[in-house]
């Protein structure tokens, strides 16, 4: 690297690998906010300093956290692995098995993380074991990529994204809780009664 490049009001440098240990430099206009670059990863978010701030702020168990860290960690942007990635890029091949040995969590902790963070909008299920995190929120990849990944999501019909208040998780584990004591009282109340069966009665025979 002789020079850095001449960066502009609403660009930025990438740093890309050139395959032999070194960096190639080039410059790119920004149309999203940056989160995070490196040689082989780039990308962006609304606005990284918001979502810290509502992961931050949420009263929810630890557990929620990790697996949402780990979600956009499994997020890759680099293309040398395009023949061997297991999804397309912009989605996030894993399912709840993965991410139990991933976080070293329980059956029922992954479970309830997933079931929130797609509840808020913040994930969707593209297909069986395939994730799509809403790309308002975060991106591995260029800016172009993420108005392309947007428009996935508004063509599947993805859940509106919610940047939920701080006892929002304990709001919703009560809300679930009630329904499933409603769904278990309402179960209750239905009697089923099994009919005996009457055999047919044998006539003697002469």
């Amino acid at each position: 690297m002789e020079q850095l490049p001449i960066v502009r009001p609403g660009e930025r440098v990438v740093a890309r690998s050139d395959g032999k240990g070194g960096l190639i430099l080039g410059v790119e206009k920004i149309k999203g906010r940056e989160f995070a670059a490196s040689a082989e990863c780039s990308g962006y978010v609304l606005d990284a300093r918001l979502l810290m701030d509502v992961l931050g702020s949420l009263k929810m168990p630890g557990s929620w956290f990790q697996v949402w860290c780990k979600l956009v960690a499994l997020q890759n942007a680099n293309r040398a692995d395009d023949q061997t990635r297991a999804a397309a890029r912009g989605f996030v091949k894993t399912n709840q098995r993965d991410l139990q040995a991933r976080c070293n969590l329980s059956a029922a902790s992954v479970n309830e993380a997933s079931q929130f963070f797609a509840h808020i909008g913040w994930m969707r299920t593209a297909k069986r074991g395939v994730l799509q995190l809403n790309p308002w929120l975060t991106v591995a990849g260029t800016s172009g990529e993420q108005e392309k990944w947007q428009k996935l999501w508004n063509d599947a019909k993805g859940p509106a994204c919610i940047i939920p208040h701080a006892d929002y998780p304990t709001e919703w584990r009560q809300a679930r809780e009630a329904e499933k004591k409603a769904a278990e009282a309402a179960r209750r109340r239905e009697k089923v009664v099994t009919l005996r069966q009457r055999r047919p009665v044998r006539k003697a025979s002469a």
